[in-house]
C-alpha cells in the first residue's frame, strides 16, 4: 500500500502562497474542491491525467505540485517545470487538470493539488505506472551442453513493475523431472502420494515436494539433478506479472552420451530367392554416423540388391537394411554401427537359411486349388444344391408299384445272378425285405401281399355260401 506523505515544508507552503499573492477581499468565501484527486494507474508509454476541480476560486490560484521532488509543475495557467511532457489542462476557471504523457517510471509517486488559501488547501493523488515483464538476458541462461549425468541449472531474471513471476515449461509440453527445492504445478504431476499432497489441491495446484515431476515449475532456477537423455529439449521461461504482453526465453539443453544398440531381432531366417528386411536401433549424441557392414567387415553401400534405410528422430536412429532375391552368399552375420565423437557400438544379426515353402509342382496343395476345394464344399452344402438334388433324386424315382416291383426284379436278376452282389446305383431305391418261404409272393411289397390275403379271404367267403344248406322254415 502506497503511504500518503507529509504535507510540504512550511518553506515551500509560504513560497507557493508569496508567489500565487491571493487579495484581502478573497478571505471571506473561501476555495473548496468538489472531489479528491484519484489515484491511477497507467502502463509505462501513455499518458496520464490528474483531474482537479475547485468551486468558488474567485481570486486564489491553482498550483500542481510533485511531491516526491517538491518540485512545482504549475502556477494558475502557468506551466513552471521545464519538462515537456507536462501539461494543463483548464475551463471555465473551475477544472484543473494535470497532463503527463509518454508516462515512465520516474512519474511514479504523489502529486498534490493545491490553493493559495492560509491555510493552503490541498488534494493528492498517486500515480502508479506499471511496467510489463522483460528478461535479463546478461543474467539468463542461454543453450547449454552437458554430459548425462551431470546436474544442470537454468537461472532466469527478469524485471518489470510489479516484480514477475517466472514459470518453466517444456517446449514439448513432456513433463519436467522436479528436484526438491522446485516448485512446481499443472496438471498431470507425479510422484508418490505425500508428494501430491505437498503440492495441494490434490497435485493441481503449486507447492514444495520431493521427486515426481509436473508441467510446470516456479522460480527463477530450475535444477536439474543427473541428467539423462531424456531431459534433452527446449525450455520456456516464461515471466508474467499481469501486466500484458508477457514474455518467454527460450534455453536449449543437450545431453552428450556415446552411441548404444538395440537389436529387436537377433536371428532371421530366408530362404533363396526371398526379400528380407533386418532392423537396428541406436541412439546417440552428438549425431552419430551410422552403417552397415556384412560378415567379411566391408561396409554395405545402396545397390540394385542392398538398401541401408536411416529414419531419423532426435537423437535416436531407426536402421534398416532392405535385402532383394537373398542368395547363398547372403547367409551369415550383418553388424550395424554406431559411431561419435564419444564412442562407438555395433549389433550383430545373423540370417541363416530356411526351408522354402512347398509349392504345387512338389506335389504340394497350393494356395489356388486349396481355394477352389473349398469353393466346391461349400457349393455342394448350400441349400440351394440341396434342393436341386432332392428334385433330381425324385424325378429318378419310379412312381408306380409296378415300377417299383419291375426295378427290384431288374436289380436282383442284374446285380445278384450276374456279380453276386448286390446292385448299386448313385441314388439308392427303396428295399424291401424278403420272406423266408418259397412261396410266389417272397420278395413282393407288402401292399402286394394284403392283396392278395383279401382276395383269399373273398374266394372263402363265396364257398361258405355255397357250402351251407338253408334254414328251415317255421
Amino acid at each position: 500500500m502506497v503511504r500518503r506523505p507529509a504535507a510540504l515544508s512550511v518553506n515551500l507552503a509560504f513560497l507557493t502562497i508569496a508567489s500565487l499573492g491571493g487579495s484581502s477581499e478573497d478571505v471571506g468565501a473561501l476555495p473548496k474542491f468538489i472531489e479528491n484527486v484519484p489515484n491511477i494507474t497507467v502502463t509505462v508509454g501513455r499518458d496520464a491525467l490528474l483531474p482537479c476541480t475547485v468551486e468558488q476560486l474567485k481570486g486564489f490560484k491553482v498550483a500542481w505540485v510533485q511531491v516526491d521532488t517538491q518540485t512545482i509543475l504549475t502556477i494558475h495557467k502557468q506551466v513552471i517545470t521545464r519538462n515537456p511532457r507536462i501539461a494543463l489542462l483548464h475551463n471555465d476557471h473551475r477544472t484543473w487538470h494535470l497532463q503527463i504523457k509518454n508516462v515512465r517510471e520516474i512519474d511514479r509517486g504523489w502529486y498534490m493539488c493545491q490553493v493559495n488559501t492560509d491555510p493552503m488547501r490541498s488534494r493528492q493523488g498517486y500515480v502508479d505506472v506499471v511496467v510489463p515483464p522483460d528478461i535479463i538476458d546478461r543474467e539468463s541462461s542461454g543453450d547449454l551442453t552437458v554430459r548425462e549425468g551431470q546436474d544442470v541449472a537454468l537461472t532466469c531474471r527478469a524485471k518489470g513493475h510489479p516484480p514477475p513471476s517466472i514459470i518453466w515449461r517444456r517446449e514439448d509440453n513432456k513433463d519436467i523431472v522436479l528436484e526438491p527445492g522446485n516448485t512446481g504445478h499443472g496438471v498431470g504431476m507425479k510422484g508418490s502420494p505425500a508428494a501430491a499432497a505437498a503440492a495441494g489441491r490434490d497435485g493441481r495446484g503449486g507447492g514444495r515436494y520431493t521427486g515426481g515431476s509436473a508441467r510446470e515449475a516456479q522460480g527463477e532456477t530450475l535444477l536439474l539433478k543427473k541428467v539423462s537423455r531424456l531431459q534433452m529439449g527446449s525450455y520456456l521461461c516464461i515471466a508474467s506479472n499481469g501486466i500484458p504482453p508477457s514474455i518467454s526465453k527460450r534455453a536449449h539443453l543437450s545431453v552428450q552420451f556415446p552411441p548404444m544398440t538395440w537389436v529387436p531381432q537377433q536371428l532371421e531366417g530366408a530362404y533363396v530367392g526371398q526379400d528380407l528386411t533386418i532392423e537396428c536401433h541406436t541412439e546417440a549424441f552428438p549425431k552419430s554416423i551410422n552403417y552397415w557392414t556384412n560378415e567379411k567387415g566391408d561396409m554395405i553401400v545402396a545397390g540394385e540388391r542392398f538398401e541401408p534405410i536411416l529414419a531419423e528422430s532426435s537423437y535416436k536412429v531407426y536402421m534398416k537394411l532392405r535385402i532383394r532375391r537373398v542368395d547363398p552368399q547372403d547367409f551369415g552375420s550383418y553388424r550395424c554401427v554406431a559411431k561419435n565423437s564419444l564412442g562407438e557400438t555395433d549389433g550383430t544379426i545373423r540370417v541363416y537359411e530356411i526351408t522354402p515353402p512347398r509349392t504345387s509342382a512338389e506335389g504340394g496343395v497350393s494356395p489356388q486349388e486349396a481355394t477352389e476345394d473349398d469353393s466346391k464344399e461349400d457349393l455342394a452344402t448350400s441349400p440351394t444344391h440341396k434342393k436341386e438334388r432332392k428334385k433330381y433324386q425324385n424325378f429318378l424315382l419310379p412312381k408306380g408299384i409296378n415300377d417299383v416291383v419291375d426295378q427290384q426284379q431288374r436289380r436282383k436278376t442284374y446285380g445278384q445272378e450276374e456279380t453276386g452282389e448286390p446292385a448299386t446305383h448313385h441314388d439308392q431305391l427303396p428295399h424291401y425285405p424278403a420272406h423266408d418261404g418259397g412261396s410266389a409272393c417272397a420278395g413282393a411289397p407288402p401292399v402286394v401281399v394284403l392283396l392278395l390275403l383279401l382276395l383269399l379271404l373273398l374266394g372263402a367267403t363265396a364257398h361258405l355260401r355255397l357250402t351251407i344248406p338253408p334254414w328251415p322254415r317255421l
